[in-house]
């Protein structure tokens, strides 16, 4: 394994524990109801991204 490869792993892990963190803290207050439409508005979006993006 390259010294390079390391590095992005490690900071790529860092990335994804913030964003974790974050959405963790964001849902944390929220009930069950507004975090199940907060996660569909956001595979919506996630899945629209990907159809408007993708090349044929």
């Amino acid at each position: 394994m390259h010294h390079l490869d390391v590095a992005q792993i490690i900071v790529s892990s860092l990335i994804h524990g913030l964003v974790y963190a974050f959405i963790f803290k964001a849902f944390h207050h929220m009930g069950l109801a507004g975090a199940a439409i907060v996660a569909a508005a956001g595979i919506g979006l996630i899945w629209l991204v990907s159809i408007l993006t993708r090349r044929r």
